[in-house]
């Protein structure tokens, strides 16, 4: 499973793998210790915080694939900065994002071909989670990548 892992982003490793019924769940964390502050460059490794973030991943041996990321609030040491934290990005997800981008890219190509009630019950029976509603939104977003 390590390799799945990487081929996300080389920067973390998998710490955990559970196997369930219908699901499997892999805890992953970042393998760096100093991030960048987004906002000014900045290099810190000063830790304010951890935190926990789910994020749906592309589906393995017709099981549900859940990312559990590790993930750190950080420290902004530079003096000019106007922001004093700001949280780790995971560049396999958008900022916020509750889907991988690989997962969203299989979502959009689907949704392409099919109405939103047709791709959402379809991707559903492939064991991706999304409502026709977020496909609707992330066609709508994604719209400007349209031939």
């Amino acid at each position: 499973m390590e390799f799945l892992i990487k081929e996300l982003d080389k920067n973390y490793d998998l710490i955990d793998c559970k196997v369930k019924k219908d699901k499997i769940i892999l805890t992953i964390q970042s393998t760096l210790v100093e991030l960048e502050c987004p906002y000014c460059r900045h290099k810190t490794n000063r830790v304010h915080s951890y935190y926990t973030r789910e994020i749906q991943d592309i589906p393995l041996h017709d099981k549900q694939t859940v990312l559990i990321v590790n993930g750190r609030k950080m420290f902004c040491q530079n003096p000019e900065c106007n922001h004093t934290t700001f949280s780790e990005q995971h560049v396999f997800a958008g900022k916020n994002g509750r889907k991988t981008k690989r997962l969203e890219d299989k979502i959009l190509k689907t949704s392409s071909e099919l109405s939103s009630v047709g791709a959402s019950k379809l991707l559903r029976e492939n064991r991706i989670t999304v409502s026709k509603s977020t496909i609707c939104e992330m066609l709508k977003k994604n719209a400007i990548n349209c031939g």
